[in-house]
């Protein structure tokens, strides 16, 4: 008489769950000894009931990579904050560069309102003196402190939807 294959199949998963049963209970019985296992005079060295060890997270420091530099800045340069021990710094932002031929300025939002101030290298804003006006940043100092505020760049206009033409008539 022949066996079907699936009968066969039955068999061998029967087998198999038998064997992984009896792998099962020989590793219960090997299971290590504790200190209860041992009798009293082991029990006087190691504490009776151990507690598991609790899980606490690395403080924080251990990340500080990451917040130096940030995944997805595409620089991976840290970001400028405004803190409070910034000062008048804290308020500025760079709207806008304009560079000739024969000058170089800066278009700086300040101050609470904000308004803006046109300001040129060597020219003083809220206690910083303007050292440098690049393309992209311009660089203020106030005494030993340097700081560079970036013209963050927009991003490109989506094609402005036309209304269609009408037919001549």
């Amino acid at each position: 008489m022949r066996l079907s294959s699936q009968h066969t199949v039955g068999i061998l998963l029967v087998a198999l769950c038998l064997g992984l049963g009896a792998l099962a209970a020989s590793e219960l019985r090997t299971a290590p000894f504790t200190a209860q296992d041992q009798g009293p005079s082991a029990a006087g060295k190691t504490p009776a009931t151990s507690t598991p060890a609790a899980f606490a997270l690395p403080s924080v420091q251990r990340f500080a990579i990451v917040t130096e530099r940030p995944l997805f800045s595409p620089d991976r340069k840290p970001l400028q904050h405004a803190d409070d021990t910034a000062g008048a710094w804290s308020s500025f932002a760079l709207a806008g560069i304009i560079i000739t031929s024969g000058s170089r300025e800066a278009l700086v939002l300040h101050g609470k309102p904000q308004s803006i101030a046109h300001i040129q290298e060597g020219q003083a804003l809220e206690g910083w003196t303007v050292t440098s006006i690049y393309p992209d940043r311009v660089v203020f100092r106030d005494g030993l402190s340097e700081h560079e505020l970036k013209l963050i760049p927009k991003a490109p206009l989506s094609t402005v939807a036309t209304r269609p033409r009408l037919p001549a008539e």
